[in-house]
């Protein structure tokens, strides 16, 4: 098994050990970084189920190369193209990806949230990474997406990854939306200066 075959597992571990530790310092500091809960709607709920059920194929599928296996038809997991160049730019992918998840976390500093929370807004954050791009985050989970299936392109992973590209950026649409209502001239202006990825 090549090198590069760990760097997409070893890649999602970090950037979820990563924003763990963050989340964790910042409830130390009584700072609430999740969304307040909202009733569920029945189809919401379906659509949580079906995105925690491909999520579970794709962790495992990402699982592949420690155990040698996959639960999926060889359809959908043979490798398309072959070849060290392809894994070398995925893995490269990925470093970028994780050096930016990690720079949007320093430059978010008390101002992380996950979710839409109009009680629970932090500061509007545009120095640093944020100067750069108005959603480093989601672009952070773009590059390491499309890391992901140059190193495995198989139909499973582009599938997937084309997926996850198209729910970021509704993710952003929505969340533009938020912060226009929440912040109004202020993001207005933010919009003007800086692109939505670049």
């Amino acid at each position: 098994m090549e090198f590069l075959d760990y760097f997409p597992l070893t890649g999602f571990l970090l950037m979820m050990a990563f924003v763990a530790a963050r989340i964790y310092l910042l409830t130390k500091k009584q700072i609430r970084v999740m969304a307040a809960a909202n009733p569920k709607k029945p189809l919401l709920i379906l659509r949580y189920l079906i995105f925690t059920f491909l999520f579970l194929l794709w962790f495992l599928e990402l699982c592949q190369p420690f155990f040698s296996f996959s639960i999926l038809p060889e359809l959908l997991t043979r490798i398309l193209i072959n070849g060290t160049f392809l894994k070398a730019a995925g893995a490269l992918l990925i470093t970028l990806a994780l050096v930016l998840w990690v720079l949007t976390l320093v430059y978010f500093k008390a101002s992380l949230r996950l979710g839409l929370d109009a009680t629970n807004r932090g500061k509007l954050i545009t120095t640093g990474i944020f100067s750069i791009s108005r959603n480093p985050f989601f672009l952070s989970l773009d590059l390491y997406f499309c890391g992901v299936a140059l190193v495995f392109p198989n139909v499973f992973m582009i599938v997937f990854a084309l997926a996850a590209l198209v729910g970021i950026h509704l993710s952003i649409l929505k969340e533009e939306r938020f912060l226009l209502q929440n912040y109004g001239e202020e993001y207005q202006n933010y919009q003007q200066k800086t692109g939505r990825y670049f």
